[in-house]
């Protein structure tokens, strides 16, 4: 059974799917045993330590959470756009796996009268060691383009090839937003699909996984990726996907493979949280490259089988293995509806019942932006 080993503290920076802007995906990652006033300082144990996948949002959500950390948050504005609903964060997060933390908050404390909340995230997003980007829309992008003039030096950002090329022809191109590349404000580097790389942190090893993100106009696949991220300090790793539609609308097997080098880990209690999105309610094609519940279920369950096969190839004996239980699955990239209910409810729903039909035993929860958790 996987465990929280409280490796890892991910901010949810922004986890809309839009269509409201501000805050769309972004996440940052760093080491519970590094805090922030470490890294802002440049202390040397914390160099590499920062790192954000996706950059939907930043400054203005870093300026949210710092104005807001001196509380513990019942709500917040995605749930507040549904005020009928009157759901407090609670209803949305299960803990039996995972701690809700508020590390931004002693940053603000130690700074406090001394510093405004736009100049410490300025600090933070000057510390950030690496971006992360999963592919080139404009939802993932968007503040790697605004919050630009305030980078005080260098950004690596880092991508498949087809991000990498996307970001520098059809952003920073001198036309839609002055080039950066060539000014070298933004370093492009290049990543191989399923590949590890050692030299992005000192802290941190990466394995980017190609995925299916739907078929464009063109009728070409669109990739996006899913990033393994592993502190190698302690051998325990966490998964973080983009936009990506199954398999089994795919007609690929993209997700395969990543369960595939996932399902080791999680029998060798080195994984506990994947972070995928589940965008609507479960209803008929079109979906975009995107999940409903049910396929999402349907990617989980593929998921248990490779981990069963891995432990127990008797079937018998494998069908009372549950190595799922207790792991952590956050919900990433929710559509907002202009509907009453918040769609995230109605997802929560589905999923929490189709865990209970295929005995998965899953943890699910609802990322909202703002949010902190320890993994």
């Amino acid at each position: 059974m996987p465990t929280n080993r409280g490796v890892f503290e991910l901010t949810i920076l922004g986890c809309s799917g839009g269509p409201i802007s501000g805050k769309t995906c972004s996440f940052m990652l760093k080491p519970t045993d590094v805090d922030y006033a470490a890294i802002v300082s440049q202390d040397g144990a914390a160099e590499g330590a920062l790192l954000v996948i996706d950059a939907g949002t930043g400054l203005t959500s870093l300026v949210d959470i710092l104005q807001n950390s001196s509380s513990y948050m019942e709500s917040c504005f995605l749930l507040e756009l549904y005020p009928q609903n009157q759901d407090l964060i609670a209803t949305y997060v299960n803990t039996q796996n995972l701690a809700i933390t508020a590390p931004l908050r002693a940053l603000r404390t130690a700074a406090a009268g001394t510093r405004s909340s736009l100049q410490l995230a300025d600090d933070v997003l000057n510390s950030i060691d690496a971006y992360l980007i999963t592919h080139p829309h404009l939802d993932h992008v968007a503040s790697l383009v605004i919050n630009s003039p305030a980078f005080s030096s260098p950004k690596a950002v880092y991508g498949l090839p087809d991000t990498v090329a996307s970001i520098k022809d059809n952003l920073f191109n001198g036309r839609v937003w002055p080039d950066l590349v060539s000014m070298g404000i933004i370093a492009l580097h290049q990543l191989a699909d399923s590949v590890r790389v050692t030299d992005i942190s000192r802290r941190y090893s990466i394995t980017p996984f190609k995925v299916s993100h739907g078929i464009t106009a063109s009728g070409s696949r669109y990739i996006s990726t899913a990033f393994l991220i592993t502190d190698t300090k302690h051998d325990s790793s966490i998964l973080l996907f983009g936009d990506v539609e199954s398999d089994v609308v795919a007609n690929c097997n993209y997700n395969k493979v990543i369960w595939t080098h996932a399902a080791p880990l999680i029998t060798a209690n080195k994984l506990n949280t994947i972070v995928i999105e589940c965008s609507t309610v479960d209803k008929p094609p079109p979906l975009f490259g995107h999940m409903t519940p049910f396929n999402l279920i349907y990617e989980l369950s593929t998921l248990r089988k490779l981990c069963v096969d891995l432990r127990y190839p008797d079937t018998y004996i494998g069908s009372r293995y549950q190595p799922l239980a207790g792991f952590n699955v956050i919900i990433i990239h929710v559509k907002e509806t202009l509907d009453d209910v918040n769609p995230r409810c109605l997802i929560l729903q589905r999923l929490n019942t189709l865990n209970t039909n295929f005995n998965l035993k899953i943890n699910f929860t609802m990322a909202l932006s703002g949010l902190s958790f320890v993994l």
